[in-house]
């Protein structure tokens, strides 16, 4: 994946940012981006607190995912990946987006690319767990079509049918 091909999006202040998709030498600034996260931010335990762990983590999304970005001001405020299984059809999605930059659109921009991208080549669904209070990222997965299929004290489950 490159990341020549970004698209020009417009977020819900009026301010423009691109998304578009990233491989390997988007690697560093998908590391500032979440150097730059504060410990609120982490949700599930990710991204990993610890930078050496972090950026191990990064590698591997890097390496076995499809990954997308969104940039402001030609910086990396937002990070999707699909970490495809094709012998299930499926893909797990991550999705992360810089505090001010939340609730914008950006994570739906991200979304919607993730979706068309897993679409394109060939999976029939993508899950995701979140957690049960984290009500902005679920109402984003309800608007792209995910639905919740297990619902515990403190994740809840959600699949989206491809």
């Amino acid at each position: 994946m490159t990341t020549i091909n970004r698209v020009r999006r417009v977020d819900k202040a009026g301010c423009e940012f691109h998304v578009g998709q990233g491989g390997p030498e988007s690697s560093s600034e998908i590391k500032k981006m979440y150097d730059g996260f504060a410990r609120l931010a982490i949700s599930q335990g990710l991204p990993p607190a610890e930078k050496d762990t972090r950026d191990r983590w990064v590698e591997k999304l890097l390496e076995f995912g499809r990954n997308f970005l969104a940039w402001v001001d030609g910086n990396a405020v937002g990070h999707a990946a699909i970490i495809p299984d094709f012998e299930r059809s499926d893909g797990e999605y991550v999705i992360f987006v810089s505090e001010p930059f939340r609730n914008r659109g950006l994570g739906a921009a991200l979304t919607e690319m993730a979706i068309d991208d897993s679409r394109s080549i060939g999976l029939k669904r993508l899950w995701l767990t979140v957690e049960a209070f984290n009500f902005r990222a679920i109402r984003l997965y309800r608007n792209a079509g995910f639905a919740a299929v297990d619902r515990g004290e403190t994740e809840i489950t959600m699949i989206l049918r491809l």
